[in-house]
């Protein structure tokens, strides 16, 4: 099947593969497959490969307005001071996972959460600890604003080399 909106196509298909591989973990006859691995390599996928397209079109709306509109926004750690808004959330946590700043919490048994930093000129500048659930959650999110912004767009808002 093609690609007809490269972007809004690549979430669809993120967002179907990744509740494949939740339902396949939730299954014990399926195997051992990894689900957040499988959320991490979405959340990148759909962070940092939307993003690169049409990050000015990431809407400025600040943290406590989407709060009260249901989105769980992570909290910074330590005195790192948080973003003002989503498309500066979006970016911090676009480089945190294409440049590999993060580390999972594990119970000893089982993953629990993650950590995940960004930095500038090799100094740390912000970090924030989620829970899996807190993290499967901000990124239906962002499936969803993408899925928005796509469609009132009405196509690929790609930037083009000349």
């Amino acid at each position: 099947m093609e690609y007809k909106n490269l972007v809004l196509d690549f979430i669809e298909r993120t967002e179907k593969n990744l509740r494949f591989i939740e339902q396949a973990a939730l299954n014990e006859r399926n195997g051992e497959v990894y689900e957040i691995t499988q959320l991490i390599n979405s959340l990148l996928g759909l962070i940092v490969f939307p993003s690169e397209n049409f990050y000015q079109s990431i809407p400025e709306k600040p943290l406590a307005e989407l709060q009260a509109q249901g989105w769980r926004i992570p909290e910074v750690s330590r005195d790192f001071q948080q973003v003002e808004n989503l498309r500066q959330l979006m970016r911090n946590l676009r480089n945190s996972i294409a440049h590999s700043n993060l580390e999972f919490d594990s119970n000893g048994y089982h993953l629990t959460g993650v950590r995940l930093w960004n930095c500038r000129g090799g100094i740390k500048n912000w970090e924030i600890r989620m829970s899996l659930e807190e993290l499967r959650s901000l990124t239906q999110q962002f499936i969803q604003l993408i899925r928005q912004e796509q469609e009132k767009f009405g196509g690929d808002q790609r930037r083009n080399c000349q």
